[in-house]
């Protein structure tokens, strides 16, 4: 049944729970999905998938700034779209946060 409600649009989170952009990351479970909204500091809206890809933290707990949602544990940075877009650990030139990104679902 997951598949076939998927395919309809299913309203689930009113715009003013995350009207403010750079503010805090709101929990939504949607269809057995544990999911974060949140507005950069662009005000760009983004529905990703809850756990960092690191340590599976919630991003819930996360600090929003500049163009992306950070994780609280070892401060990997994801954009709007899911994208990674630093690891703290590694050096840019390396090019190892363009391999990670988390699920997305689409906001239309």
């Amino acid at each position: 049944m997951g598949k076939l409600f998927r395919r309809y649009w299913i309203p689930f989170l009113l715009s003013e729970e995350v009207a403010e952009p750079g503010g805090a990351p709101v929990r939504v479970k949607l269809l057995s999905r544990a999911l974060i909204a949140f507005r950069d500091s662009e005000g760009k809206l983004g529905l990703i998938e809850e756990f960092c890809a690191h340590r599976r933290v919630s991003l819930w707990f996360g600090r929003n700034e500049e163009g992306g949602l950070r994780c609280p544990y070892h401060g990997w940075k994801y954009d709007v779209h899911g994208k990674c877009l630093e690891v703290p650990s590694e050096p840019a030139e390396s090019g190892y946060c363009q391999s990670i990104k988390l699920t997305v679902l689409s906001l239309r």
